[in-house]
């Protein structure tokens, strides 16, 4: 319209083609590109954006100091925030996908993880904002550049740009789908680049002493690489440590891992060789089930002999770090991966191949369509039929390991099923088969838990402990026969609705599975449920706890596979909860303020800060950091000023507010 300003032209384009905004014409000019903190800016798949507004969408998302890489050609950020429900999943982010490489460490590859697309916009995202990468060394430098050990360059994404880019979410959901661990349950996504002769030694991605506690890590590479640059997990070489080694053929000297990843033919059967890809992803444990560390984990990013290698990496947490969700009423939530899922003949997207993440905290609970096709779907049913009882409302029948190993397709099916629930081999804790039959009139199953608490006295040993349990679904009842889980975090009934674990004669199972806003679930036939009765940390997860409702029409048929721990003991009581050693002071960040502020920790030998994740509003919300003294901090509002630089002192305990007028 004649007269109008180019910002409220832009803003009224913005609106034409289906930006996804909070803010209106009224105050777009303040907010467009100033203190904007959007959550979710998507444009309808196959629009267009002029320059000026691909910059104001990557302003808003945060990312504006990655522009310099769009600038002649952003076509690629109108790629990124399209909407979210246009995005596909590539053939490694579907359920079947995954290659296990090794039992010890545990090592699984996914070819065709992220899509070219994808990596050519992580690597343009970071390109212009790299910086040397860090490496932890002590308590007096926690971390700091070490160019022996490591060379390369490497940037972190903000919790802001993870939340507002729908590219972003789309393939971290991925991640976390893939791995199982919660969306918080992260440090930020880091992406690096290697060039020629840029390497990372041998080491381990985990530091629980030093309060780096990280259960897993995916590594996706971003490009392909003409030469050189593998992953290597040197299990049975003595030839790869980080010192200076003599080749007795000719007399030369070579430091860490150089001769070790140049001669693959000397690799021992258990080594592990990851070649880069494009869209290539690895997922390695580095804890055990029970917490403690793999030291078999260790691994080297080999020299790049040629070219170029860029790597996304996701480090997983045993506990919330990054504060990133995409639950319910985010952004994020996608309905063809989260949530309850749809009833069969309502599943519009075959790119899901059936996959949902239920409940990714308190309990964590997974659904996969089609675990089984009709020749063991047909196989399990002659199994139950052969083994079943013919009278009464619920029969059961129980298989050992033993007899689970000698049926080629039951062999099968539990290694299938015991990989769904990504836990490792162990020779301790074979599969076992439940087989159960759930008959019209059966009246339900009272509120329990797969996994029996921990022992209660102190020093005790350990005892069975069930991890995980799936449960695969042959027939389903006409009505009824739902799994509910009353105590579950997103469950908005009454907790105390279904009584309490162990007091089954004070509950009514019909009243209970009738209470609205419960989590509840009612598979399909041929699918299979994943609950996790422990957390990632391996504590018992008191949330797991369920009921089965009452079967009002029909049978319910399910063949339950559960790997059962028989001595379990958690490591140190839990690896995220390992206590500091006594030169760590606790530093307890309070903020004052109405809003969330945002934590970074300084580098001490300079560079750019690292992210440290979110101070919740306050006022009162208080947030801990086991640290070092001397280290420094600095506190930013969502607009990322500055607002407060704490440096840490050497007391045990500290306690500091920010977000106040003054500065401490």
């Amino acid at each position: 319209a004649p007269g109008w300003s180019p910002l409220r032209r832009l803003l009224l384009r913005l609106a034409v083609l289906g930006i996804a905004t909070s803010w209106g014409p009224a105050d777009f000019g303040s907010r467009c590109c100033g203190t904007l903190s959007a959550e979710a800016l998507e444009v309808k798949a196959g629009a267009s954006l002029t320059k000026d507004e691909a910059f104001a969408l990557l302003k808003a998302a945060g990312g504006e100091k990655a522009w310099s890489a769009f600038e002649e050609d952003h076509s690629l950020l109108e790629f990124a925030f399209s909407d979210q429900a246009t995005f596909p999943t590539p053939p490694g982010g579907l359920p079947s996908a995954g290659k296990v490489m090794s039992e010890s460490p545990y090592v699984t590859v996914f070819d065709d993880f992220l899509t070219e697309k994808e990596c050519d916009f992580l690597r343009s995202f970071a390109r212009t904002r790299l910086s040397p990468a860090l490496v932890v060394q002590s308590g007096d430098n926690w971390y700091d550049t070490q160019t022996q050990t490591r060379n390369n360059e490497q940037h972190w994404l903000t919790p802001q740009e993870e939340k507002s880019v729908p590219a972003l979410r789309h393939l971290l959901k991925r991640m976390h789908r893939a791995s199982r661990v919660p969306d918080e349950h992260a440090e930020a996504l880091q992406i690096g680049r290697y060039n020629v002769s840029t390497k990372y030694e041998g080491h381990l991605d985990t530091d629980p002493p030093h309060r780096v506690a990280r259960p897993m890590t995916l590594i996706v590479y971003l490009a392909d690489v003409g030469s050189g640059g593998d992953t290597l997990f040197p299990v049975g070489r003595n030839d790869c440590t980080a010192v200076w080694h003599e080749d007795k053929e000719s007399n030369q000297r070579t430091y860490g891992a150089a001769t070790c990843c140049a001669t693959p033919e000397k690799d021992a059967p258990e080594t592990v060789r990851v070649s880069p890809k494009l869209g290539r992803a690895v997922l390695f444990f580095n804890h055990r089930p029970d917490g403690s560390v793999d030291q078999q984990s260790k691994h080297i990013g080999c020299p790049v002999v040629a070219g170029e290698k860029w790597i996304a990496q996701r480090w997983f947490r045993f506990e919330p770090y990054n504060r990133v969700s995409y639950g319910i009423g985010t952004p994020g939530f996608d309905a063809r991966f989260d949530g309850v899922p749809p009833a069969p003949a309502l599943q519009t997207d075959s790119s899901s191949e059936g996959f949902w993440k239920v409940s990714d905290i308190g309990p964590r609970v997974f659904l996969q369509r089609s675990f089984v096709d009709d020749i063991v779907h047909s196989h399990l049913l002659r199994l139950a039929e052969a083994t079943l009882a013919s009278s009464g409302t619920v029969d059961e029948s129980w298989l050992d390991p033993e007899a689970v190993v000698a049926d080629d397709t039951l062999r099968s099916l539990a290694e299938r099923a015991r990989q769904f629930a990504r836990l490792p081999p162990h020779s301790e804790a074979p599969a076992v088969l439940r087989l159960r039959r759930l008959r019209r009139g059966f009246g339900g199953e009272h509120l329990h838990r797969d996994s029996p608490p921990p022992p209660s006295a102190p020093g005790a040993g350990g005892q069975a402990a069930q991890l995980a349990s799936v449960l695969v679904y042959l027939r389903v009842p006409a009505d009824g026969g739902h799994v509910a889980f009353p105590e579950a975090l997103q469950s908005k009934s009454n907790p105390l609705a279904c009584g309490r674990v162990g007091d089954d004669a004070q509950d009514d199972l019909a009243a209970c599975c009738a209470s609205e806003g419960m989590l509840k679930l009612r598979p399909s036939r041929g699918d299979a449920v994943l609950l996790y009765s422990h957390d990632v940390e391996g504590k018992l997860d008191e949330r797991s706890s369920h009921v089965v409702c009452p079967v009002a029409a029909g049978e319910s048929l399910v063949a339950e596979f559960s790997f059962i721990f028989p001595n379990f003991v958690l490591a140190s009581g839990g690896a995220a909860s390992k206590a500091a050693p006594a030169s760590q002071p606790v530093v307890e960040f309070e903020n004052v303020r109405r809003e969330a502020l945002q934590l970074f920790w300084v580098p001490p030998a300079g560079g750019e800060e690292a992210a440290m994740g979110e101070l919740p509003a306050g006022p009162h919300s208080v947030r801990p950091f086991t640290s070092f003294a001397g280290h420094v901090f600095h506190v930013r509002d969502a607009d990322g000023n500055l607002l407060q630089e704490v440096k840490v002192g050497a007391e045990p305990h500290q306690r500091v507010q920010v977000g106040g007028a003054e500065e401490l």
